[in-house]
Formats: structure tokens, C-alpha cells, sequence
């Protein structure tokens, strides 16, 4: 499926040459309630459930594209601005993780547990999804896939996390935002090596609410 996911210009640029995306912490994203989609009005049980929320911000981080290249808040929000640069790629839809969003965190209701190790399989699975899949409705207009990565070594140079992009997350556009305040060549530098990725120069429509995009 084709997704998309929004940056400053330099670290796209970066990520272009590299040939792989930083992985978001948990833990250390916009949104206080991120992985907090659960809980028990029983105390051991919601104890349990934030003992399980602990252990994924350790283990997992997320890679975070939208359905949309063109989504106005999206370029504000995560791509500086619309100074930005957005980043179409072709991810293997049995890695991805569609976001669901509620209005209300999900109650678990009768589930009593004193401890995480008492989930059963199916019971842990189900909290893991929803833990890793839920969000606040007013997220919505993000059209939110994530794909989430075991983090593994981290990088010396920046102290950061990394997914190497491959088979299963292969670049296709590169689309420069509308205030992009750069010429075409340093896009163009820092895909010498591909072969198959279009360049996209977005604008703002004059008609409509809308960005629009021509080839560059």
C-alpha cells in the first residue's frame, strides 16, 4: 500500500541517502494518552495493564505515515511548516497497523487480574492490539498506519533508533512542499542512487482549501 509520511526537508533528505526512517519512542510521542487506550476501574488489573504499557514503550517503536500526501494540518504539523518535505513509500500491508480512533479509552469490564502474567494469550493479544492501535478520535484527520519495529541496536551517531528500508519499505515519491525554499538539486543529489522514485514539487491550490502537486 502506498503511505506517507511527512519530515523537515533535512531529515529527509538524510533519510533518502541513508536509505532508512528514525523510529519514534513510544513513550516520547505527541500524544499524553499514547498506548493508554486501555483500562479497569479494578486496581491490580489496571496496575497489570500499565506493568504491559511500560514494557512496549522499552521494546517497540513505531514508524508513523499517513494515507494522505496532501493533507493541509499534516504538512503544518510535520513537515515544518509546508517548508518540509513528505515522503511517499510502498509498505507491505502485513507489517502495517491501521489507527482506530474512539472517542474514550476501551474498558477491559470484567477482566481481574493481579498481575500481566496472568493475561491469557488471546486476553494479551487482543490489549496489545488495542494498546498499539487505538487513539483519541481528535487524531483523526492524520488517516494514522503505523508500522511497529522491535528496537533493537541503537544508533552511536545520534543515540536514535532505525528501520533500514528494503523490500517491504521501498521509496516511491518524494514530494517538496509548498513553501520548499530550495531548488530541485539537493532532491535530486540524494537520489543518485535510485532508480524508480518521482519528485513532486506541491503547491497551494488558488480555487480551493487544497494542495496540489505537479512533477518537478
Amino acid at each position: 500500500m502506498r503511505l506517507y509520511h511527512y519530515l523537515e526537508a533535512k531529515w529527509a533528505l538524510d533519510d533518502i541517502r541513508r536509505r532508512r526512517l528514525k523510529l519514534s519512542k513510544i513513550d516520547d510521542m505527541n500524544d499524553p494518552y499514547e498506548a493508554k487506550s486501555v483500562l479497569s476501574h479494578h486496581n491490580g488489573t489496571q496496575s497489570a495493564l500499565e506493568r504491559t504499557v511500560e514494557e512496549l514503550f522499552k521494546r517497540y517503536g513505531a514508524l508513523c505515515f499517513s494515507r494522505s500526501w496532501n493533507n493541509i494540518l499534516m504538512w503544518s504539523h510535520y513537515g515544518d511548516k509546508h517548508k518540509g518535505i513528505c515522503l511517499g513509500f510502498d509498505i507491505a500491508e502485513e507489517i502495517t497497523r491501521p489507527v482506530e480512533y474512539e472517542p474514550e479509552p476501551h474498558a477491559v469490564g470484567n477482566l481481574i487480574v493481579e498481575d500481566r502474567s496472568e493475561f491469557s494469550q488471546q486476553e494479551g493479544t487482543n490489549i496489545i492490539d488495542r494498546l498499539f492501535g487505538a487513539k483519541y478520535v481528535g487524531w483523526i484527520y492524520e488517516e494514522e498506519v503505523r508500522v511497529h519495529v522491535g528496537l533493537e541496536e541503537v544508533d552511536e551517531e545520534t543515540g536514535q533508533y532505525f528501520l533500514d528500508c528494503g523490500e517491504r519499505t521501498k521509496l516511491k515519491e518524494v514530494i517538496a512542499g509548498a513553501r520548499f525554499p530550495e531548488s530541485k538539486k539537493p532532491i535530486e543529489d540524494a537520489l543518485k542512487a535510485y532508480s524508480d522514485v518521482e519528485v513532486f514539487r506541491a503547491s497551494a491550490s488558488k480555487f480551493h482549501f487544497e494542495i496540489v502537486r505537479e512533477r518537478w
